[in-house]
């Protein structure tokens, strides 16, 4: 899947312009945002990633197969960044999301391996209130055991309602295929 970094954004106003779709990827800092875009691409430099949470400050935007827009958003909670500017990140997510007309699905990633986060459930909260086509990727299941895999569902269920599920582990190549289907059918709608 041919893919390009067309630009960082921190205002809506920088981002391409134009009804080529766009998928959004949302979550918590340092939950594997940019490990996904470049899992999802084949791609293992294109989206920089840093074991640091709170390293990407804009909006990366991507091209896809000359097709759709992928943006990797700022981390939700940690940054290394004044409150302020934390703020300023908040609200540009939320103007990104509620304001972007080309906006056809958005892939929420957590951590599976631990409880989902009272951050996590209030950042679905409030995709939920935008009424956003929602894709939930369980990120990180290579550090899961097959007993405590075969749970996860069954537990995000309650607090992700009425959503897609994709497991996914860029350590062990998985869900890739899953999301890329959950991706076109966004697409197709």
């Amino acid at each position: 899947m041919p893919a390009v970094f067309l630009k960082s954004a921190t205002l809506l106003s920088q981002l391409p312009e134009g009804n080529k779709p766009h998928i959004a990827i949302v979550g918590r800092s340092n939950v594997g945002k940019s490990t996904l875009v470049n899992q999802l691409t084949k791609q293992t430099a294109l989206a920089r990633v840093s074991a640091k949470p709170g390293h990407t400050q804009a909006m990366n935007v991507y091209e896809v197969d000359k097709r759709y827009y992928l943006i990797d958003l700022p981390g939700f909670g940690y940054a290394k960044t004044s409150k302020v500017q934390r703020v300023d990140f908040q609200d540009m997510i939320a103007d990104y999301l509620r304001d972007t007309e080309q906006l056809k699905l958005v892939v929420l990633i957590v951590d599976a391996s631990i409880p989902p986060t009272v951050l996590d459930q209030e950042i679905f909260a409030f995709l939920e209130t935008m009424q956003l086509p929602i894709v939930v990727v369980l990120n990180k299941i290579d550090k899961l055991s097959k007993n405590e895999l075969a749970k996860v569902i069954p537990v995000m269920t309650p607090i992700f309602p009425n959503v897609t599920f994709v497991q996914h582990s860029s350590v062990l190549g998985k869900g890739r295929g899953e999301l890329n289907e959950a991706i076109e059918k966004a697409l197709r709608a």
